[in-house]
């Protein structure tokens, strides 16, 4: 699962590292601005994960509320006027014990397991009204790709399981300069639906200080919630919550 996961950043990553050759010489600027502008910030994510995954008839609570891991995430932004194209990734693993249910696993049987979770966005923004230098609102639309892994390492039903979706996502972002170096945004979106997951949605706000020229530094939180379950696969994850910290730069 790990080398299947590390493939999975890799391709999330390359578009990234392709996008920011294309904007070499456009300039790093933040939104509200109608001339080229590109935006890069790697962060460390320190997520929690909550929800129940179904496999077959075996159903593993997994989750930790009391402890963060240390995971990391992505955002490339280029464009030009109005037009914003977006890509992003976020990748983290939870290792930790949990409850296992099904026919024949006695009652409050525990299983150890390594459970990841990596998603990869491609999105296009388009910036509403008019162009002001101290805010601005975007809408956008694009794909999210989601791939999860859940290895159960001991307990009454050991296996490896791995579960991929693609779906759509649209939503909207505002942004505003709070004065000095200090800007806020604050997004969320929508996904699933017409295919992929059932439904998923997030939310998101991010404050950042412009430290020199085009550096700034970032504080993020970020709440994905998502219901996944098909027809014709044995794997199912409910209730499921991805949500923490973003430190970035």
């Amino acid at each position: 699962m790990r080398h299947s996961r590390i493939g999975l950043v890799l391709a999330a990553v390359g578009p990234l590292v392709l996008a920011s050759g294309i904007a070499s010489e456009a300039t790093a600027q933040d939104h509200g601005n109608p001339d080229s502008f590109w935006r890069a910030s790697a962060y460390l994510w320190w997520a929690n994960i909550d929800g129940i995954n179904y496999i077959d008839d075996v159903a593993i609570t997994v989750g930790d509320s009391e402890s963060l891991h240390a995971s990391f995430a992505g955002d490339l932004r280029v464009g030009k006027g109005r037009f914003r194209g977006i890509a992003r990734f976020s990748t983290t693993t939870l290792k930790n014990q949990g409850t296992v249910e099904g026919p024949g696993i006695p009652d409050g049987a525990q299983v150890n397991y390594d459970f990841s979770w990596t998603t990869a966005e491609l999105l296009g923004a388009w910036q509403v009204g008019r162009f002001e230098s101290s805010h601005a609102f975007l809408l956008h639309g694009g794909l999210r790709y989601v791939h999860q892994g859940q290895e159960l390492l001991d307990g009454p039903v050991p296996g490896e399981t791995t579960e991929s979706w693609v779906e759509p996502v649209v939503g909207a972002e505002y942004f505003v300069e709070m004065g000095g170096p200090f800007w806020v945004s604050v997004d969320g979106d929508l996904g699933g639906v017409l295919f992929g997951s059932e439904i998923a949605w997030r939310v998101g706000t991010e404050l950042g200080v412009k430290v020199s020229g085009p550096v700034h530094l970032t504080l993020a939180y970020d709440y994905l919630q998502t219901e996944y379950g098909t027809e014709d696969s044995d794997y199912r994850w409910d209730e499921g919550v991805s949500q923490g910290w973003f430190f970035g730069l």
